[in-house]
């Protein structure tokens, strides 16, 4: 399982490196689906193993930093998304075991939660404001809502409500958050949902109007 960084306008690589030899990553089913995250100079990305995550000068490949793993949680489908809190900067991964908030600034460990787990592939997420993150997944996960708070300056991640997969869960695509709703197609009955941020569906497309399960987006009239 490799990355590789190439030259715009030859093609040439300048670096490349190998995430399960230099990191200890375990492939994942059906491969590798995670994005690399392109933050300013650094390419951030989540090999699970060794390292929880990595950043890595996109000139040289080198290593900035790397988060530690307590828990060993392994990769997963999911994407790693930038997020601010508390005047915190930091990137949220969802792993094997859970979700962990992890700082830009060195890579240290500032929360994690065991409450979402996984069994097959996490991949979609949305994180809100105000401190919370919306997670959903498919093949019967359902979603969840994270809260995140401060106390003593320490960030914990509380769990505000979890919905069954016949309520609302989505497979490959992350869930739309538009003008305080959330937006998705639940693999259940493959109808287009409408959420409040309370966790109650506000409406669905109805049976004669179904989805399938890619990429679908807004459009401002």
């Amino acid at each position: 399982m490799h990355v590789s960084c190439l030259d715009p306008k030859t093609g040439r690589a300048c670096w490349l490196i190998d995430l399960v030899r230099q990191f200890g990553a375990k492939v994942p089913e059906w491969y590798a689906g995670q994005c690399p995250l392109l933050d300013r100079d650094r390419a951030i990305l989540a090999p699970g193993g060794d390292a929880l995550l990595v950043a890595l000068d996109c000139k040289t490949g080198q290593v900035v930093w790397q988060s530690p793993n307590p828990r060993g949680w392994a990769m997963t489908h999911s994407s790693i998304m930038p997020m601010e809190f508390a005047g915190k900067r930091m990137f949220v991964y969802c792993g094997s075991g859970g979700v962990a908030g992890v700082s830009a600034d060195d890579g240290s460990l500032l929360w994690d939660t065991t409450d979402w787990k996984i069994s097959i592939a996490t991949v979609p997420r949305r994180d809100l404001a105000w401190g919370r993150i919306f997670l959903s997944g498919g093949y019967n996960s359902g979603a969840m809502m994270l809260q995140l708070e401060e106390s003593g300056g320490k960030i914990v991640a509380k769990t505000i409500f979890r919905l069954e997969p016949s309520i609302f869960g989505s497979t490959q695509h992350t869930p739309i958050f538009f003008d305080g709703f959330l937006y998705g197609v639940r693999e259940k009955d493959k109808r287009l949902v409408c959420l409040d941020l309370d966790g109650h569906v506000v409406w669905s497309s109805g049976a004669e109007h179904r989805f399938g399960l890619g990429p679908y987006l807004i459009v401002m009239g």
